[in-house]
């Protein structure tokens, strides 16, 4: 059994080693991956989400619990990934789902909560229970 954050879009994820400065190209290059996300392609079947799974970040950044954070870097590096992959759309949606991934059990959404990317302004409201998704909603200012 493993947590997870699961990553379900409108637009398409870019997926890979993300760091504070962005991705990361490994090509022979020393990195603290204790200091990174590790963004990988999936296309697992989740119930629950509006849009297609498409990126998957393995142990999930918070305590499923307590929402208390693994490390100082999942969940503000998560929070940037959003602000910069919207920044290139003038609508997109993104939807994030903290999921148990176990062989007994099918990944399931149990709570839903919503939030336009203007109000997303703490790393912290990333930190989502097991089995809650959080919609993240980007609409033009007016």
């Amino acid at each position: 059994m493993t947590y997870y954050y699961y990553l379900a879009s409108d637009i398409k994820l870019p997926s890979g080693i993300y760091s504070k400065s962005g991705f990361i190209n490994l090509n022979g290059s020393k990195i603290a991956l204790d200091q990174t996300l590790d963004l990988t392609e999936r296309d697992e079947k989740v119930d629950g989400f509006d849009y297609p799974v498409q990126i998957e970040i393995v142990y999930g950044l918070c305590d499923p619990e307590t929402l208390e954070a693994y490390d100082d870097f999942g969940l503000p590096l998560l929070h940037k990934y959003i602000l910069d992959v919207c920044s290139y759309y003038k609508t997109c949606t993104i939807q994030i789902a903290h999921i148990l991934n176990t062989h007994r059990h099918p990944l399931k959404i149990v709570e839903r909560r919503k939030l336009l990317l203007n109000q997303l302004s703490n790393p912290k409201q990333l930190a989502l229970h097991h089995g809650e998704l959080l919609t993240i909603k980007k609409i033009p200012e007016f």
